[in-house]
C-alpha cells in the first residue's frame, strides 16, 4: 500500500482521514520520535493526530521524515 518513510500524496492523506486508518509519523529530530494515532486533518504546513492515549498533537511537515500505516493488532 504505502512505502515506509515517505511523504504522502494528497489522495493518500484524504483516504487515511476518511477511513480513520491508524498511522505512525516519524520525525526528523535526531531521536527517531514517532507519534501514532488517527490523522484528523492536514494542510500544506502540518499534520494533526489524535494519539492513541486520546491526546492530540500538531506536527509541522518540515519536521516529518515519513509515515507508515499501522497494522491492526
Amino acid at each position: 500500500m504505502v512505502a515506509e518513510n515517505k511523504l504522502p500524496s494528497v489522495s493518500q492523506l484524504q483516504k487515511l482521514v476518511r477511513e480513520k486508518t491508524p498511522v505512525e509519523i516519524i520525525c526528523l529530530d535526531g531521536k527517531s520520535s514517532r507519534f501514532s494515532g488517527l490523522l484528523k486533518w492536514y494542510d500544506g504546513e502540518a499534520f494533526h493526530l489524535k494519539q492513541e492515549d486520546g491526546s492530540e498533537i500538531t506536527i509541522l511537515r518540515s519536521a516529518v521524515l515519513g509515515y507508515r500505516v499501522k497494522k491492526a493488532k
